[in-house]
């Protein structure tokens, strides 16, 4: 079974009380999000994802972009991403340039740019002998953790390496906190490296022509899953509504029946020098899921990466295990990943991927670097006190923070409405409208919530010129930024 800080690694949380759960959002939400994003400015998706959870618990740090303010200007990567639209940011960015030194490796927090909470910092990993990193290579560490002073929430990923000849890693984190940022110190800690390449197999399993040759598989008598009461996660009944309906959802994931063990090697992949290739020991479905069993065989310094479905059509569209499941069977372990795939019409339209990481060294060490955000907050703050009414339930908009980057929301919420149901959906409820017309497109956004108030927080897919914004609308209520 996942751990619990596994199953919610794709959750950033922040929030003013002391639950660890929130909103329900799934895997496959989250890491389309993170797919749109990489895929515009060529970063790494970390196969250790990396959050702190200091006070906890309801917020969701969606990845939007990434900005480079890099010595001397801005860098490649941020014209990619934002074109001529850099220009509404040039102010908000700083070189921090501070390091630290452990076992000839040099950490260097590089630069940073944000506004009142968000921010993104740049920082490198320096091999001080002049030794490259893998042409097709990712840096992991064994521990990476961000002391801003309070609630929040961060991910960090490795970017493209422009230069594979150089002894140089360049890496992103992202991050979004309750209190204000700008101008207070944090600390980078990371320890112990490892360096991975990430290699894609020679072929890959056909899922949707073996079930279609193989209609048994279609229609396979399943098994009850015997270790299911020891998955679920514990209710505490004096525990905070949030946390309870959370663990709750989490419970519902679990299957009561599985496929049945197979051992039959449906598919293996041909072994590759020293590497055990990719077992799939049963395919079907199951409770009305996709559901694919992997051997989790000894793979030495190898072992399992990425592994999700890809829509044929759409790169951007891909299915990520929604849960997934260590399991001992007769002395061998596997995997058990539950896709959110119906049938076999849906399946029809994606193609099984993977890919395999290997392990080239590990470089033993301790880092740690304070610095400051001496950056320009651009933020402007418009008080509202407003009444406005969200799906049936009744807010009080107390006031709006808005940046180049940047909106959020901040709501009172009503007692009454919050005692009836604790749930709150902002979907599509804000929108922030241009002068010209226009609506500003976004990138992402996240809540936090406790019983009193709610926060939204939302991402701009590119930066705009907070001068030019008209006014923002919440749930057809105006607010005007110019006139």
């Amino acid at each position: 079974m996942k751990k619990t800080d596994e199953i919610f690694d794709d959750f950033s949380l922040q929030s003013e009380d002391i639950n660890i759960h929130e909103e329900n959002i799934t895997e496959i939400e989250l890491e389309r999000i993170k797919k749109l994003t990489l895929s515009k400015i060529n970063l790494k998706k970390s196969t250790k994802k990396k959050f702190i959870i200091p006070l906890a618990a309801s917020f969701i740090l969606l990845l939007s972009f990434a900005v480079v303010f890099a010595q001397g200007g801005m860098s490649e990567i941020y014209y990619r991403l934002f074109g001529e639209n850099i220009k509404y940011v040039n102010d908000m960015g700083t070189v921090i340039d501070k390091s630290s030194t452990s076992n000839g490796v040099t950490f260097n927090v590089a630069n940073m740019v944000g506004d009142e909470n968000s921010f993104y910092i740049i920082f490198e990993v320096i091999k001080e002998n002049g030794e490259n990193f893998a042409e097709k290579g990712n840096v992991e560490f064994e521990n990476l953790s961000l002391d801003f002073g309070g609630s929040g929430g961060y991910t960090w990923y490795m970017a493209e390496d422009e230069d594979p000849g150089d002894n140089k890693a360049t890496f992103m984190l992202v991050g979004n906190t309750e209190r204000k940022t700008a101008g207070r110190k944090l600390t980078l800690k990371a320890s112990n490296l490892t360096e991975y390449t990430i290699e894609d197999p020679e072929t890959y399993f056909d899922a949707y022509n073996f079930l279609k040759e193989n209609e048994d598989y279609q229609n396979q008598v399943l098994v009850e899953n015997k270790n299911r009461e020891s998955m679920f996660i514990p209710i505490d009944p004096q525990a905070p509504e949030e946390e309870k309906e959370k663990a709750e959802y989490v419970n519902d994931i679990i299957p009561e029946e599985i496929l049945p063990y197979n051992n039959a090697d449906i598919y293996q992949e041909d072994n590759t020098g020293d590497k055990t290739g990719m077992i799939v020991d049963n395919l079907g479905f199951a409770e009305g899921n996709l559901c694919i069993r992997i051997l989790r065989e000894d793979f030495g310094n190898s072992s399992l990466g990425d592994l999700y479905f890809e829509n044929k059509n759409d790169a951007d569209d891909r299915k990520y295990s929604v849960y997934s499941i260590s399991e001992e069977y007769k002395d061998k372990q596997y995997d058990y990943f539950i896709f959110d795939i119906k049938n076999m019409e849906e399946l029809e339209n994606y193609d099984f991927v993977y890919n395999t990481l290997n392990k080239n060294d590990t470089i033993m060490g301790n880092w740690e670097v304070t610095f400051k955000a001496d950056y320009k907050n651009a933020t402007r703050t418009f008080n509202v006190n407003k009444k406005v009414e969200i799906e049936g339930k009744s807010y009080l908009v107390r006031e709006l923070k808005i940046s180049p980057i940047s909106l959020t929301v901040k709501l009172n919420n009503d007692i009454i409405d919050n005692l009836k149901s604790r749930g709150h959906n902002f979907n599509g409820a804000v929108s922030v409208v241009m002068k010209d017309g226009t609506a500003i497109e976004m990138s992402s956004w996240g809540t936090s919530t406790n019983p009193l108030t709610s926060t939204l927080n939302m991402i701009f897919q590119k930066p705009v010129d907070v001068d030019n914004i008209k006014s923002v609308v919440i749930s057809g209520i105006e607010v005007t930024i110019n006139k």
